[in-house]
């Protein structure tokens, strides 16, 4: 190959590179919205692929008419490291005070995804964006998420969760129920061969409870939600949109 060839193949590799290190984020916002079936987006892109900026908006799909926006802008930055892994960090200032980080890393077969030890809080009046039963529920409160050595790894051969994770639900009111506030309540995580899900209730009229794990299928979960003596009308609809009803204990079970 002639020097002159060498120096074309040069500058093509070079507009390439830049090309890819200049992508627009909008590029990025396609791929997550792609990805999720149109349940999550990111509206209103700027910056590039690697640091940029968009309203994170939760949706029942392309034309969802509840699409709903978090109140501020989700930042990101997304960084290659030398060992062919990704770190991305994530900027809330709605639901965390510290960027929360995740780091991809990819591996012989598979890959790893692993989430930094972090605490956010989540609206959950955020999750009417995604249409039924969401809206019908229009729930209120806030949702709490700690995380600790949180990491999921998958190959051919499937997929593994390690780590733990608590979702606490606080404050709790509903639509449908006239009794402000249900509850408070815990959802722990432990991940394993078999990663297990146990509800519980903190505090509130509205009793949760339940146990739950995770296979290959999906997620398998049993439980029932009880109203205590005295808001058993209250709490008459909302037990009713739950599950099946039996007196005044609704059985929640999935999967």
């Amino acid at each position: 190959m002639t020097h002159r060839a060498w120096a074309t193949w040069g500058l093509l590799l070079g507009a390439l590179a830049g090309l890819v290190w200049q992508a627009p984020a909008a590029w990025l916002a396609s791929v997550v919205q792609s990805l999720s079936h149109d349940k999550l987006q990111l509206r209103q892109p700027q910056g590039t692929v690697w640091r940029g900026s968009a309203q994170w908006v939760l949706a029942s799909g392309a034309e969802g008419v509840d699409a709903l926006a978090l109140p501020q802008r989700l930042s990101w930055r997304i960084q290659p490291q030398a060992d062919a892994s990704l770190r991305v960090e994530l900027e809330l200032p709605c639901c965390a005070t510290k960027a929360l980080s995740i780091w991809l890393r990819p591996q012989w077969g598979g890959a790893t995804l692993e989430l930094g030890n972090a605490t956010s809080d989540w609206p959950l009046a955020w999750l009417v964006g995604l249409g039924a039963p969401w809206n019908t529920m229009a729930l209120e409160g806030q949702a709490r998420l700690q995380t600790q050595d949180l990491r999921w790894q998958w190959s051919a051969q499937g997929g593994q969760l390690q780590g733990q994770a608590q979702l606490q639900l606080l404050s709790v009111s509903s639509r449908l129920s006239t009794l402000r506030p249900l509850g408070s309540y815990a959802l722990n995580l432990q991940g394993g061969t078999t990663p297990q899900f146990q509800l519980s209730t903190l505090s509130g009229q509205l009793q949760l409870s339940g146990k739950g794990y995770w296979r290959a299928k999906g997620l398998h979960f049993e439980g029932m939600a009880q109203a205590q003596t005295g808001s058993e009308v209250a709490l008459a609809s909302l037990l009713g949109v739950l599950g099946q009803r039996q007196g005044n204990t609704t059985v929640l079970r999935w999967g």
